[in-house]
């Protein structure tokens, strides 16, 4: 997998988020799916393992999106 920075993974989730979430979904949902769907189970890993998840609150998802982050490095 190829190393990117946190400003590239963040900003890369946060532009998909405004141009690519259904209207229908809350943009803690949208981030947590899409980590989910691209990253496998490391959305599970920061909902279960560190106790944070932005899926029902969206003032997580900067916390989720920097703990994903983290377990993706220590993982690659």
């Amino acid at each position: 997998m190829e190393i990117i920075t946190y400003e590239i993974f963040r900003n890369t989730i946060k532009e998909l988020m405004e141009t690519e979430k259904p209207k229908q979904w809350r943009n803690g949902q949208f981030v947590f799916n899409y980590i989910e769907d691209v990253y496998g189970p490391v959305a599970r890993i920061a909902q279960f393992k560190y106790g944070v998840d932005c899926f029902y609150d969206d003032e997580k998802i900067e916390e989720f999106i920097k703990i994903c982050y983290e377990i993706i490095q220590k993982n690659s």
